[in-house]
Order: C-alpha cells, then structure tokens, then sequence
C-alpha cells in the first residue's frame, strides 16, 4: 500500500466516539430532511396511497451523500447553499427511487432498508413500483420547473441527471448486476462506475451548474463524485459480507454469488482498493480549484463511519488518526 493510501486509513480510522459534525453539515442535513412538498392527484382527504408510499421513503433516514455533495459543491465556489435545493431533492428522490426498486422482489428482494420495513414490504408490490416512477418523473419536474435556475441551468441540470438515470447510467449498473457479463476486476468497476458513480458524478455536477461553474473545473468535480462514488460501492460491498443487518440498517450478503471486489481481491485487497480511490478523488478535488476545506472533511468523514459500519477495527482510538 503506497504511503498516501497509508495516510488516507489513518485519517479515516474509525474511532470509539463518532466526529462530532461541522455546523455547515449539521445545516444541511436539516434542509435535507425536511421533505420537499409532492404533488397529489387526490385531497388531503382522501390520504393518496401513492403521496404517502412516497413520502415514507423519502422520510427514511439516510446519509443524503448524494444531496449533501450538491449543497457542498455549490457552497464551496461560492454560491449560497439554498441556491441548490432544488437540484439536491432531485438527486435525493433519484437515489431514493432507485433503492425501492433495488428492493422489490424481483430484484434484491429486501425486507429492511435504513432500519424500517421496504417499500414494498409496507405498501406492496405494485405500489412501490408506481411509487418508483414517481419519484425518478418528479425529479426531473423538480429541475426542469426551478425558480433556483436559470433557463439554461435548468435544461443543463435535467439533462445531467436524467443521463446518470438512464441506460449509460444507473440503469445500465444496475443491468449489469443482475446479469454480470464478465468476471474480471475491469468488469466488476464498470458495474460499480454506472451503478453507483454515476449519480455522485452527477451530484457534483450539478453543484457545479447550481454555481454556473463550467469547463474543466466542473469535470474535474464529476471526476471527484465518481472516484468517490466508486470507493462509496466497494466499503458497500465490503458492508454487505462483514455487517449484520442491524448493524447495517439493511439486509446484506445480497451480493452472493455476484462478481464483487472483495471477491476478487479479498477483504484486504478490497479496502486498499476503495482508499486509493478516496485518495485519487482528493486529488482531483484539490486540482478543480474548488474552496476544498469542508468537502475533504466531509469526504474523509463518509469513508471513517462507512469503515465504521463494516465493523473491521479491533482498536479504536482517538490520537492522530481524529477527526478531520
């Protein structure tokens, strides 16, 4: 292991006592929380089932890594946060849509997701498939409609996301998970850049377009969210075969079976793997230009509880390896 990849595991070692949060952080998480307002084909009256099967899981606690990068993103060339929003719920009900259908029956067949019941669990079947439709068409209603945006921003920003969704995005990741068409390491990346980078890569770019930055500074940044979101997949993975589900707040070893980086590499080799693309991310990070302080906190921070997660540490110390 290089010596950089050595500082990154001793910066993101996880610790006994959880790293207390910036306030920025603490700000943003709160924004995020409060769900945004959906439209409803029937009265307050009559409770629609498909606003409410929606709202459930959109109030599922999660990290919001994907809305959180937006805000940062746009924070940090120097744009107000709020200025985001709208573009950080898109991201949120995509990501969120993509894990209710991750979950039905006929895909992972899951029973619990961030500590409660799936979608499908709670409302059925083909509710939660409905429900899934929803979530990905609002999104995009949610950019292509925003006050926040310029005219230009907002085609920008729909066509951003609406390629991280599709058949040369998450979708296409998602395909290839069900039915792998090879074995090798390049094999399984391409499965986790179109699965899971795809949407960080779009995430940060649509920090970049919320602050109208364009050119190689906002690809430098799409290069940041998919190095990340790569990494993000491989602690994932290792999540899936270390963790109880209690632990995890969703069901695991789901990956059996499938070509996987732990599988190729082992438990060892996988690590190494997924903090040489923390470091690379870093690096990328650093070179946009970009104010990096809060992002490479945050960015440290996120691999710290995901190493947390999986549980691996036996010592668990403050000293040197503290928060950042």
């Amino acid at each position: 292991m290089s010596g950089q990849v050595e500082d990154i595991k001793a910066m993101t070692k996880p610790l006994a006592d959880p790293c207390q949060q910036s306030d920025l952080i603490s700000e943003l998480l709160s924004a995020l929380n409060k769900l945004p307002e959906l439209p409803c084909a029937g009265d307050a009256s009559s409770a629609d089932l498909l606003c409410r099967s929606m709202q459930y899981s959109l109030g599922l606690r999660g990290k919001r890594t994907r809305g959180l990068l937006v805000l940062l993103i746009a924070q940090a060339w120097g744009k107000p946060w709020k200025s985001a929003m709208d573009c950080a719920n898109a991201i949120e009900m995509v990501h969120t849509a993509s894990l209710v259908i991750d979950d039905l029956p006929s895909m992972d067949d899951a029973a619990t997701r961030r500590g409660e019941p799936t979608n499908h669990v709670k409302f059925g079947e083909p509710v939660s498939i409905l429900t899934g439709i929803s979530l990905l068409s609002e999104a995009l209603r949610m950019l292509a409609t925003s006050e926040q945006l310029k005219p230009d921003q907002r085609n920008q920003a729909v066509a951003c996301l609406a390629s991280a969704i599709g058949p040369v995005g998450m979708a296409a990741g998602q395909m290839r998970d069900l039915a792998p068409s090879g074995t090798t390491l390049g094999d399984v990346e391409l499965t986790h850049a179109l699965k899971t980078g795809s949407l960080f890569a779009a995430a940060a770019e649509l920090g970049c377009i919320a602050a109208e930055v364009d050119g190689a500074r906002k690809w430098m940044l799409s290069d940041f969210g998919m190095l990340l979101g790569k990494a993000f997949q491989e602690l994932d993975d290792l999540i899936d075969v270390s963790t109880a589900v209690h632990i995890a707040g969703k069901d695991t070893e789901k990956d059996v079976g499938k070509p996987t980086v732990v599988g190729l590499m082992g438990y060892d080799g996988a690590e190494k793997r997924a903090l040489r693309q923390i470091e690379l991310a870093l690096e990328c990070l650093e070179a946009s230009g970009i104010n990096a302080g809060e992002l490479r906190r945050y960015t440290l921070d996120l691999t710290r509880t995901m190493r947390k997660i999986i549980g691996r540490s036996t010592s668990m110390t403050s000293g040197a390896a503290g928060c950042q």
